[in-house]
């Protein structure tokens, strides 16, 4: 009896001995295990007009149902629930008395072994609102057959179809309307319809929020379609939070195992790659690709896209041999799934291009670009902007191999087509402008080359600007890395190929204004300082005109791909207008904004050059050369130094190899530091030939040389360079220091001091000096120090005799010592007109080293990511930090001080002037940050001194303030004095204080 009712052929539920395929008919649930790579089907018989509707409850497993016709063609599709546990619908509408098939299978064939549950829960005539549903699952089923062929056009015809069912009225899945937004989204990204593409993910995120809530997981992946297409666009600033939003709500929703979750973050690696912070996109792809290959089928074209991207990243980062089976694993699975010509053979292909290119295999390198482009040019057309920047890598093959002109033909192609679609300041667009510059300089039009490099570089400036805008420090660092080998190719335009140009030196020299020190004003944190320093009003305006900035970057950088280009035009022209309105108005309400925004032009650098004095601007730059494919390894570093007067031509010298002067410079630096060293002198000479004297040449009868140093050259004294008469340089120049010699620019803002002088001194640390010895003994020391919690910070008494005899030269003086000597004291200035502070310095540097006895240095090893973190000051409070920072002036911090009017500032500790050098940036550390706080001169130290030493040069100096020297004037007095001394004539005692700033007197004279 149990096996007939088994057997009837519409009522029972199952029968597997008897058929292998079961009817499915009203009843109880039927309960099945399944695993990943099986599929279980049913059949289901209805009459012509009738309705079923279906339910699966997955327990343990996520499933696919999908309803097969009577020739077993899949015909419609439903999956709504990505979770494992959670119900599926299903309803069916019969166009005519047929048996169809029912199947469900894994969403994901990898996935383990689950439960499930279905159940016929009814049969009924149908709506026309249930066939309006059902059609809009079966245009949706017929639509991803036509994507996956690469016909888009025709798959957004049938996914709009879809949509226009399901929404309907009172039909019954509102849901599915997010979905069918999102895919056509997708698709309208891949063909470049952008500002269709945003339409559609907006709407599928009102829906789905609506329909299921915002923490939902198909919310989430609407806001995952919405940040890719800003990906798309370069508007970075708009995708990270959408993005990073998805990657949450999924993780939280799903899990951090979930497939949704690798396909969030392979959308973040790429954002980051964009973004230039490889070794972060890596470990997003790299997690990505862990989840997929767990999950995802071996063709799934999603972990295809994941085995790409971690192949191309691993290609930008040079590693070849990891990027090139990945890559052209990418090209089997989608040759092998759609075929040779679907567009997702497009980048692959383009990749591995750029692979063999950067092995110098030129001839695979075009058959594989050529190939790329076809592809695109056939699916996407030919001025689609992907299409386009394939171009300009066919361009360079044509460079390398010699065929010019054919090259200059394809690179302005790609400018013309890219100017008109993605816009002008692009990274695509200025790619083939610094093409164009390249082609002519080996065509040997020296005019044109120089016109295009200059067109790529003020594109490149303003799009600099932008960027720096948004991202992480990190982030930052490795854009403006690369930054910095555009600067190579501007300069080695000039000093290699066009060395007697006026024009090539000109803009050589204005880059190089232009960009160094670039990064740290950047990651200071200078425009929120100020902002904290304005009042009420003054900060409206000045927020207004930073939206406006981020309105003008994105609408930049992103180019005419969401409007006409006509309105395109019309907005830029209008943000434009409102940016130089709002920048007027702030500029009138704050001469630090003035100096901070100002625009860099060589007139105006050299309008502010005393007629006496020179600008010695060093720069370091790796030679390029067109005709030659070579990594940025295999170029050494030269020293270059271009010598600014007020007037008459910008002068320049190469100095040669870096290495060389840097094993020079290291060797001074240690005799320098060693008061019984005897060859001190000699190899002053030896850097002093090297590197001023052909800058002497050039400074003509300069008596004050403005010097901003680059790479080591920042840790050396010049003053105790010796010249060709065997006199210190101290004995014949005032010599003072600039990061730029655009901080000249920032000279010339009247700024006003809001009070006297504070001296800062003798902090108390934390422990008394009877503690001294039993701390010691339960401390590792300063030397062997791991970070700051483990170093001891030792009394300075001393100091605060060196702060009573600059306040008996300036009575009206604050002393801070003890507890008042504390971060919080400094944080509560205003703008004195003197700041010095005797007390401990630290730089964390990669290696400890043991402090001179009775200096002011600390030494710990320790990593952190971020520069401004590794140098600053002790206060009060140091040693019972244990790990906070609350005694720990950083020089981050120190860069949003108010010292916007203060005229000095002393850093009476030893090795202040230290920090991580970095190529185009100078010193990274307390050096800059004080420069950036507002300070107009800065008096700091290259190396631990003695403390007496210190006190004497401290109170010399400030006696010749006192007195009316300047600034600059006042310190080479002091050291001039210290040198005539026979106890203190090696370099070590006098030369271990220089000025960076203003040399001025106090009172600006």
């Amino acid at each position: 009896m149990r096996c007939r009712l088994r057997c009837l052929p519409v009522f029972a539920a199952f029968c597997a001995a008897a058929q292998p395929v079961a009817v499915l008919g009203p009843g109880p649930s039927v309960e099945r295990q399944l695993a990943g790579g099986e599929s279980h089907e049913y059949q289901l018989p209805l009459a012509d007009g009738q309705f079923a509707g279906l339910t699966v409850e997955q327990r343990g497993i996520d499933v696919l149902i999908q309803v097969l016709d009577t020739a077993g063609s899949v015909i419609a599709e439903f999956d709504s629930e990505p979770r494992k546990q959670g119900r599926e619908f299903a309803g069916v509408v019969a166009d005519s008395a047929q048996e169809y098939r029912l199947r469900i299978k894994p969403v994901y064939s990898r996935q383990a072994a689950g439960r499930y549950a279905v159940r016929l829960s009814e049969v009924r005539a149908s709506t026309d609102q249930d066939r309006a549903a059902f059609d809009s699952h079966k245009l949706a089923t017929q639509a991803f057959a036509r994507q996956d062929r690469g016909a888009y056009d025709e798959a957004i015809q049938l996914f709009e179809r879809a949509l226009e069912q399901a929404q309907k009225p009172d039909v019954p899945d509102a849901a599915y309307a997010g979905e069918l937004y999102y895919r056509i989204g997708a698709l309208k990204r891949l063909k470049g319809d952008y500002p269709g593409a945003l339409r559609c993910f907006e709407s599928a995120a009102r829906n789905d929020q609506k329909a299921l809530g915002r923490e939902s997981p198909q919310a989430a992946t609407a806001l995952r379609g919405w940040g890719n297409v800003y990906l798309s666009t370069a508007e970075y600033a708009k995708a990270e939070p959408l993005l990073q939003e998805s990657l949450e709500i999924t993780e939280r929703t799903l899990g951090p195992e979930h497939p949704n979750v690798a396909l969030s973050l392979r959308l973040l690696g790429n954002l980051h790659g964009y973004l230039e912070d490889l070794d972060r996109s890596r470990t997003y792809l790299q997690r990505a690709l862990a989840i997929a290959e767990k999950t995802f089928d071996p063709d799934d074209v999603s972990l295809i896209a994941m085995v790409h991207d971690l192949g191309d990243v691993y290609r930008v980062m040079g590693e070849y041999d990891r990027a090139e089976p990945l890559l052209e694993r990418t090209v089997t699975f989608v040759e092998k799934k759609y075929g040779p010509e679907h567009i997702q053979l497009a980048s692959p292909l383009h990749n591995l291009g750029n692979v063999a290119y950067e092995r110098k295999e030129y001839t695979r390198a075009l058959e594989l670009y050529e190939r790329a482009h076809a592809i695109r040019e056939k699916i996407l057309g030919t001025e689609h902007p992907d299409t386009v920047r394939i171009l300009t890598s066919i361009a360079d093959v044509y460079l390398i191999q010699g065929d010019y002109p054919k090259a200059l033909k394809v690179h302005q192609r790609a400018l013309d087509l890219l100017t008109t679609s993605v816009g002008p300041y692009h990274r695509s667009t200025t790619n083939a402008l610094e093409g164009i510059a390249r082609t002519y300089l080996l065509l040997g039009d020296l005019p044109r080359s120089i016109q295009f490099q200059a067109r790529y570089d003020e594109a490149l400036e303003k799009a600099m600007g932008w960027s720096l805008a948004v991202g992480s420090d990190r982030e930052k660092l490795a854009h403006l890395a690369w930054i910095g080998t555009q600067t190579d190719r501007t300069v080695s335009l000039h000093v290699l190929h066009a060395p007697d140009n006026p024009a090539a030196r000109n803009l050589a020299a204005l880059v190089v204004l232009q960009r160094k020190g670039r990064a740290l004003d950047a990651m200071s944190g200078s425009m929120a300082a100020l902002r904290q320093r304005l009042n009420a009003e003054d900060r409206r305006v000045l927020d207004e005109l930073q939206e406006t900035n981020a309105a003008l970057a994105n609408l930049e950088l992103a180019g005419p791909v969401k409007i006409s280009r006509a309105a395109w035009e019309k907005q830029l022209a209008d943000l434009e207008e409102r940016r130089e309105r709002l920048e007027s108005d702030v500029s009138g309400r704050s001469s630090e904004f003035r100096a901070q925004s100002s625009s860099i032009t060589l007139a105006d650098v050299r309008a502010a050059i005393p007629r006496e004095a020179a600008l010695v601007e060093f720069a370091l730059y790796r030679p390029f050369h067109p005709e030659i494919k070579e990594n940025d390894a295999e170029r050494k570093s030269h020293y270059v130094a271009y010598v600014m007067r007020s007037e008459g031509d910008i002068q320049w010298q190469d100095l040669g190899l870096a290495d060389e002067i840097n094993k020079e410079l290291a060797a001074f630096r240690e005799a320098l530091r060693d008061s019984h060293r005897r060859d001190t002198r000699e190899l002053a000479r030896a850097v002093d030939r090297r590197i001023m004297e052909p800058v002497r040449a050039l400074a003509g009868d300069a008596k004050r040389l403005l010097i901003s140093p680059e790479g080591d050259l920042n840790l050396i004294p010049f003053e105790a360079l010796v010249d060709e008469q065997g006199r210190y340089l101290l004995e014949r120049y005032s010599i003072s220091y600039l990061t730029t010699g655009r901080d000249l620019l920032r000279m010339r803002v009247t700024r006003t001091s809001r009070g006297g002088p504070v001296l800062l001194a003798d902090p108390w640390f934390g422990e008394p000096l009877i503690a001294h010895a039993a701390a010691a003994d339960r401390r590792r020391g300063i030397a062997a120090g791991a970070d700051l919690s483990t170093v001891y910070f030792t009394p300075l008494a001393g100091t605060a005799e060196e702060a009573r005899s600059i306040q008996a030269l300036f009575p009206d003086a604050v002393m801070l010592t003890g507890r008042q000597a504390s971060k919080a004291s400094l944080k509560r200035l205003e703008a004195p007109s003197i700041l010095h502070i005797a007390t401990h310095g630290f730089f964390l540097g990669e290696a400890a080293g043991a402090p001179a006895d009775g200096t002011r240095s600390i030494r710990a090893n320790v990593k952190i990511e971020n520069p401004l973190l590794r140098s600053g000051l002790a206060l009060a409070g140091a040693n019972l930090s244990r790990g906070s920072d609350d005694g720990v002036l950083t020089a981050l911090e120190a860069s949003g001080l108010n010292l916007w009017g203060t005229k000095v500032v002393t850093l009476s500790a030893c090795e202040t002037g230290l920090g991580e050098v970095k190529q185009g940036e100078g010193v990274y550390g307390l050096r800059r940050a004080f420069f950036l706080a507002g300070a107009q001169t800065l008096v700091m130290s290259l190396w631990p001194v003695n403390d007496r030493v210190t006190r004497e040069t401290m109170t010399a100096y400030y006696t010749g303030l006192k007195q009316g020297l300047g600034r600059g004037e006042a310190l080479r007095q002091a050291q001039l004095t210290m040198l005539r001394r026979k106890d203190r004539q090696h370099p070590f005692y006098w030369a271990g204080f220089i000025t960076s700033g203003d040399w001025r007197s106090l009172d600006g004279k």
